[in-house]
This record gives structure tokens, sequence and C-alpha cells, in this order.
């Protein structure tokens, strides 16, 4: 194979940069005019100084369905927020979640609601408590729903942060992020 000479598209915006030996790694965004289009990877393969192999994929960002009706995402994200996190009522994740297609973007609990419940028993074994005590903010846009809610995690005040995409009136998809309240 022949060293080649890779252009960097204007468009394209370096989320993060990975060496490992002769490998280099580049996760990126790929923006057209409104925000993100696709999130890509390259792959290079460095021999000599050059770029001997290179490999990419992308795939679509997942935007924002603004047919669907935001106060009924906005219901659903709400309900899921205050019946799981805040009541505790974990019998009802099948009633909120897309059961085993949940899609979880977070690196600490795996997909699905038994992954889930997993994670929650792990943390409860652990004696780690996580209790969400009220809920904030709500903004609805389409298919997503945003939460802010204000608890406790490991005896410690945080603020959870929490995207949801709804889809067939349960949460599909979720991401999050939880700080220490400061």
């Amino acid at each position: 194979m022949t060293a080649t000479k890779v252009a960097r598209p204007s468009n394209r915006v370096v989320q993060r940069v990975l060496t490992d030996g002769e490998y280099v790694v580049n996760h990126s965004l790929i923006l057209e005019e409104g925000g993100p289009a696709a999130v890509r990877f390259d792959v290079w393969r460095i021999a000599n100084g050059v770029v001997a192999e290179h490999w990419a994929d992308e795939e679509r960002w997942l935007s924002v369905d603004h047919s669907q009706d935001k106060e009924q995402t906005r219901k659903i994200a709400t309900a899921t927020v205050r019946t799981i996190l805040v009541n505790g009522e974990t019998s009802a994740l099948d009633d909120y979640l897309a059961g085993e297609a949940y899609i979880q973007h977070n690196p600490r609990f795996a997909d699905g609601v038994s992954g889930l419940v997993a994670a929650l028993t792990a943390l409860a074994q652990a004696g780690i408590t996580m209790k969400y005590d009220k809920i904030g903010q709500v903004v609805a846009d389409g298919d997503f729903a945003y939460v802010r809610s204000e608890g406790v995690y490991e005896g410690q005040p945080y603020v959870f942060h929490d995207l949801f995409r709804v889809a067939d009136g349960r949460c599909a998809e979720h991401w999050d992020v939880m700080v220490p309240q400061g």
C-alpha cells in the first residue's frame, strides 16, 4: 500500500485523538449548517513518519425530529425521571424505558433495562446511594427532552443533567452528566 496524504475538511471538528504505537485515531464531528451531521472515526497507521494506511467511517448524527409533539415528549421524560429516579419505582422501568432496546450513552451503565438494573444493584451493593430529590428545569424540543434535577450521590449534593430521546411513548435513548452541586 502506498502512503497517502489526508486533507482535513474544514467542517470536521476533532473531539479527541488517541495514539497507540503506530496507530492514530481521531473521533470527530462532521458539521453542516445548523450543527452536527455525522460522527466520524479515522484510523491511521503511521510507518516511517508517513500515513501507510487509513480507514474511516461515519454515521449520521441523530438530530431532533421536530415533527414530534414536544409537550408529549416533555410529559414522558418528566414522568420517567419522577417515577424512576425521584420516587425510586424501579418496577415501572418497562413502562417508561424502551425495554432491552433502551440505549444508554453513559459508560457506567449498560444498555437495556437489564443494564440499568444491574448498575443500580451494583451501586446499592457497594453502599452508594444515588437519589434524585427534585426536578428543576425541563426543556423539550421534538423527540428530545432535557431534565435538570438535584439530589444526592454518595452522600453529597449533586446536579443531574439527563437528555432523553423519546420514541413510541417511552424513553429510547439517554445521555447524562452528573456533577457535585457547587
